[in-house]
């Protein structure tokens, strides 16, 4: 009983980090975030709140460049999906946090990482030398292979995730 308690409290917290990272990811297209990550690297919290008081939103065209940029849909689908991305993400995150829509927000999510996991790796096949745009400005300096591994280490959270979910349900059919 205390081992299936322990894999709960993992499951538990996995759903917190990953809805977490992706609500973040979310807010960070949405809104200009770059001062206030700034003041929090630096620990400068009194900074921070006089920016989070002159908080901005961030202009959707930078991430339709970030994902014209990968040279795989037409300029309007960049832009329609720079709009909607971000709220897709912050609502799937929610989705996970508040357990409500769960199945919903978890197949959504591992069907983007999927897709930007494929879409990078064929940019970088092509030559391409991109930012992702994952968060926002925040992450333009990662070199690939950094970004490969934290969406790869995102994706194995989501199928943990997944697994479970499906063997969780298995259980209970079959009792």
């Amino acid at each position: 009983m205390a081992q299936i308690e322990k894999v709960k409290f993992v499951a538990r917290f996995v759903d917190l980090v990953i809805g977490g990272i992706f609500i973040f990811a979310g807010l960070t297209k949405i809104f200009d975030l770059d001062r206030l990550i700034a003041d929090v690297r630096h620990i400068r919290f009194a900074n921070f709140l006089v920016d989070l008081q002159n908080l901005q939103f961030a202009s959707p065209m930078g991430f339709a460049n970030d994902i014209d940029n990968y040279k795989i849909l037409p300029w309007t689908i960049s832009v329609g999906l720079a709009f909607y991305l971000p709220w897709l993400e912050i609502f799937c995150g929610l989705a996970l946090i508040m357990r409500r829509l769960y199945l919903g927000g978890l197949s959504i999510l591992t069907a983007l990482i999927s897709i930007f996991i494929v879409a990078a790796i064929a940019a970088k096949v092509r030559g391409l030398d991109i930012t992702c745009g994952c968060f926002g400005h925040a992450s333009q300096h990662w070199n690939f292979p950094a970004h490969l591994a934290l969406d790869l280490a995102i994706l194995a959270a989501l199928l943990a995730l997944s697994f479970k979910v499906a063997s969780g349900n298995r259980l209970q059919n079959a009792v």
